[in-house]
This record gives C-alpha cells, structure tokens and sequence, in this order.
C-alpha cells in the first residue's frame, strides 16, 4: 500500500531533490509514509521514533533509530524532517531535540518543520539558535510549515 507523503513534503521535494547529499533524517516517523517515500526515491533514510510509535522495517537505505540514539549515527544529514511530532516532544525536550539534529546536519542542508498549534515565533525561538536560518514558510488553515537552513 502507498501512502501520500506529508503535504510539506511535496512541495520542497525539488529543492531537496537538488541537493548533494541525499541523506534524510525523518524525526517521528510513525508509520514511515515519509520515510518509505524518500526511500522509494533513492534516499538514505534514518527513520527516527520511539519503540511504540513506529513501524519500522528492515530495508537497504533505510534504518531506524531511537531519538537517544541518533548522536550515534555516522553520517551527515541532507534533510531533516520534522512533521507533525513537536506537539508530541516534552516542552523539556524540544530544544534537545534541535540541537542533536543541528550536530548532525550538513551545511546547507535544510530542515522541515509542519506543524499545529505553534506560531511562527515559537518555532524560530526553538531552530535559529541552534545555526539555522528560516527561509520560507506557509500558514495553512490549520498548520504551520517552516523551512529553514543550515548554516
């Protein structure tokens, strides 16, 4: 069965497409409909999420890790995604979170953000410090998508 990507997904997809460096890290991947996309393209994928959350499979180029694992994969990030899991991240850990992701993403690379139930503000207050820069968004009717680079 084929699942549709996040919309978010689909729409940056030609940009990340372009990139060097097709390494995806999708941050809360649950059932993978992000995650086996990519993979489906060509990317190498880490799908991250807690043992509960998802369903992973054993595929080449697509490898699943716990968040409190993630320090501990070798390789630098293209894409780091991140839709619809924050509301779901501990207020105590979100910044944690970002930071981890910022260690292992490349320069250049970019980070997807889709989201309810925060502001534009909020989600700058969380990924700028961390060595990103915004450089577009999109209010929806009931979501927030921000995508930022890494400097």
């Amino acid at each position: 069965m084929f699942t549709r990507p996040a919309y978010s997904l689909e729409k940056y997809l030609p940009l990340f497409d372009r990139l060097p460096r097709k390494v995806v890290l999708d941050y809360g991947s649950g059932n993978l409909r992000n995650s086996l996309f990519l993979h489906r393209r060509g990317y190498e994928v880490f799908a991250v999420d807690l043992p509960h959350k998802t369903r992973c499979k054993s595929l080449p180029r697509l490898t699943c890790v716990f968040p409190e694992d993630l320090l501990s994969i070798n390789t630098k990030i293209g894409v780091t995604l991140c839709t619809f899991v924050l509301n779901q991240i501990p207020d105590s850990e979100r910044i944690k979170v970002f930071e981890t992701v910022a260690k292992k993403m490349v320069r250049g690379g970019y980070l997807l953000i889709e989201t309810k139930g925060f502001s534009l503000f909020e989600l700058d207050t969380l990924v700028i410090p961390r060595g990103f820069t915004r450089i577009h968004y999109q209010n929806g009717r009931y979501t927030l998508i921000a995508l930022y680079q890494y400097n």
